[in-house]
């Protein structure tokens, strides 16, 4: 069983005493895959590497994200040594950071069952390259001026700013606008020239059922590196930066609109039955004593 199942399960347990919300309990899970799940030429760029650390850290900020934060929601991070249906089962989000097309081949279909089943996906591409996960979907990546980035509400305008000029580097990507719309999707921003840099759709709109759904054109716009030959490319996190500020509110927004969790497999049953029963045990001796 899920061990995020069996943390709603207890969740809940607690809450039929306590009066406590059982998913506000239990954190919201990211994961990704590490770099030697996908290949060295991945490089700092996968979810474990060191470009994507500054992202991870202020997910898991509770300044930013827990019940005192800036959106009253725990994030917890995690990462994949496999991509899988077991594996995924124990995340609400998966994170697709750059992923080329010959190691996204491997964990396509978990991952698209995974999305079509509620869990709510992340996409990081860049190129042409790197846009084997959502090219599976019909919203492939192609090269884009590498023009600043803007938008309004929900992305570049959210929770915690707004974000205006937002970055692209290195390879740099667009989506098309028609692939987005023939899929129920909403454009997030657009380059100076006019290119898609971003779509994103909320969960059951991509298709009845599905997760919710981000889709970036590169990933650097999220990423922190610095072979640009600035103090920071990309996105920086403590102090934020436009490119950090877009990310964060990007992240809210798409976990606010994400698909529900998986409905607690039948043994889940007896375990939180369990839990009641101890949580009552501890309330009857606190009584007695």
């Amino acid at each position: 069983m899920a061990l995020k199942n069996v943390i709603r399960c207890m969740a809940l347990a607690v809450a039929l005493v306590g009066g406590t919300s059982a998913v506000s309990a239990a954190p919201y899970v990211v994961g990704g895959a590490s770099e030697s799940l996908i290949g060295s030429g991945s490089g700092e760029w996968s979810w474990d590497g060191d470009y994507l650390t500054g992202f991870r850290s202020a997910l898991e900020n509770p300044a930013n994200f827990g019940p005192t934060g800036t959106v009253d929601r725990t994030i917890q991070t995690v990462t994949l040594s496999s991509v899988d249906a077991v594996s995924l089962a124990g995340v609400d989000m998966f994170v697709a950071t750059w992923i080329s097309d010959g190691h996204a081949i491997a964990m396509n279909t978990a991952v698209t069952d995974f999305f079509l089943s509620g869990g709510d996906l992340f996409l990081l591409q860049d190129d042409s390259s790197h846009d084997g996960l959502g090219a599976s979907l019909g919203l492939s990546t192609t090269t884009s001026t590498g023009s600043v980035s803007n938008g309004g509400a929900p992305l570049f305008d959210g929770p915690f700013g707004v974000a205006t000029n937002v970055a692209q580097l290195y390879a740099v990507g667009q989506l098309d606008p028609l692939a987005i719309a023939a899929k129920n999707g909403h454009v997030g921003g657009t380059n100076a020239d006019g290119q898609v840099t971003s779509a994103y759709w909320k969960a059951g709109e991509y298709a009845p059922g599905a997760g919710a759904l981000f889709i970036i054109a590169d990933i650097d716009m999220i990423a922190t590196t610095t072979a640009c030959g600035l103090a920071v490319c990309g996105a920086s996190f403590a102090p934020l930066n436009d490119n950090g500020i877009y990310a964060l509110n990007t992240f809210s927004f798409l976990q606010s609109q994400g698909g529900s969790p998986p409905v607690p497999e039948p043994e889940a049953y007896a375990l939180m039955l369990a839990g009641l029963a101890v949580v009552l045990g501890i309330r009857s001796r606190r009584r007695e004593g």
